[in-house]
């Protein structure tokens, strides 16, 4: 019983050493191709797992964490990896799927990791032409149809009424 007592305490501290150590690391994506599982509807599934070549050459020896399609949620840790890496898990993930990006062979493995970086970048929003003006507006969010017209014009045409 207290050789398990001072195995967690171990375990503890290798934890913490290593949350510590991350800057170090030298860190590169492991992709794995899953084909015709039951639990997706489609055919094929890439997982993208973050790996470090320091702790071991072998993969399931050196794993970090698996690598999200969103690291930050508006800027909030909502996954390991971002607890890990913080505000810089989106620079962090940019460069491990370039880096993997260049390695990659297979068009579909380049192509899946392309999309991965489509996903990282920030969207710019949403611009609608107003067919009154003519000016350019961020519309409303509407649920089934589009807002056409600006708020200015908006305001003039229930004003006038």
């Amino acid at each position: 019983m207290n050789k398990m007592f001072k195995f967690s305490e171990k375990g503890k501290l290798v934890n913490e050493l290593l949350f510590i150590g991350l800057v170090r690391m030298k860190l590169r994506l492991h992709i794995s191709r899953n084909e015709d599982l039951k639990d997706y509807s489609r055919g094929q599934y890439f997982r993208f797992a973050v790996i470090d070549l320091d702790k071991a050459k072998q993969y399931p020896a050196n794993f970090v964490c698996m690598l999200p399609k969103k690291p930050t949620n508006n800027d909030a840790p909502h996954n390991i990896f971002s607890k890990i890496y913080g505000k810089d898990s989106t620079k962090v993930a940019k460069q491990l799927l370039t880096k993997g990006l260049d390695s990659a062979n297979d068009l579909e493995t380049k192509k899946a990791i392309t999309d991965r970086l489509k996903l990282l970048e920030p969207k710019s929003p949403i611009q609608a032409k107003c067919c009154r003006c003519g000016k350019t507006f961020t519309p409303i969010g509407m649920r089934y149809r589009r807002q056409k017209v600006c708020s200015d014009c908006k305001q003039k045409m229930y004003s006038s009424q």
